[in-house]
């Protein structure tokens, strides 16, 4: 009677695998006939992707974020990340919060308003002298070289001690290396 009972627990074992294995396999077959998404890309020049919201409220830090975007995306190779670019960025200095200013970039555009606006999948809060160091780091390996000079290594102790919060970071790994490689300005030879 145990072996009858055995066999009968082994069989609905093995049908509850298949039935495991048929639903994978059915998710993935799914999965990758899904469509991939395809941003929309504006027909306007770079001129007409930067978005400025309510300019005249713009800081300081609004007004220096929006003329470094509009000279990078003369660059076809920034327009290309741009395009790509799906990401919420506030930056906030420590200093003077009502300062702050916050970057959408979507589908295609870059969208630059005063203040913290909505949830940021990205908040950067730190002192104005930080934030210039930061924007000389550069992107990839150039970053990694970046953190082992002495600058790079004052941002780490920065980042150690609180003075430099960068939220949402560990959630947005590959939004802030768009990000980063969209402001790193080009080395000049």
């Amino acid at each position: 009677m145990e072996t009858k009972e055995f066999e009968e627990k082994k069989k609905r074992r093995i049908f509850r695998w298949l039935f495991l294995i048929a639903c994978g396999a059915g998710a993935a077959y799914a999965f990758s006939k899904r469509g991939k998404r395809v941003p929309c890309i504006p027909a306007g020049g770079p001129e007409e992707r930067l978005i400025v919201r309510d300019s005249e409220r713009l800081s300081g830090l609004g007004e220096i974020m929006k003329a470094l975007l509009s000279q990078l995306l003369q660059d076809p190779a920034k327009l290309d990340i741009l395009n790509t670019l799906n990401l919420i960025v506030s930056i906030e200095p420590k200093e003077a919060p009502e300062t702050a200013v916050t970057m959408t970039f979507s589908d295609g555009y870059a969208v630059i308003e005063p203040g913290v606006v909505g949830q940021p999948d990205v908040h950067i809060i730190c002192e104005l002298e930080v934030l210039m160091k930061m924007s000389q780091m550069g992107s990839g390996l150039e970053a990694l070289k970046f953190l082992q000079t002495p600058e790079g290594k004052e941002l780490i102790s920065k980042i150690r001690s609180g003075d430099l919060k960068i939220k949402g970071l560990a959630s947005h790994p590959v939004g802030m290396m768009k990000f980063s490689r969209l402001l790193s300005v080009p080395k000049m030879a």
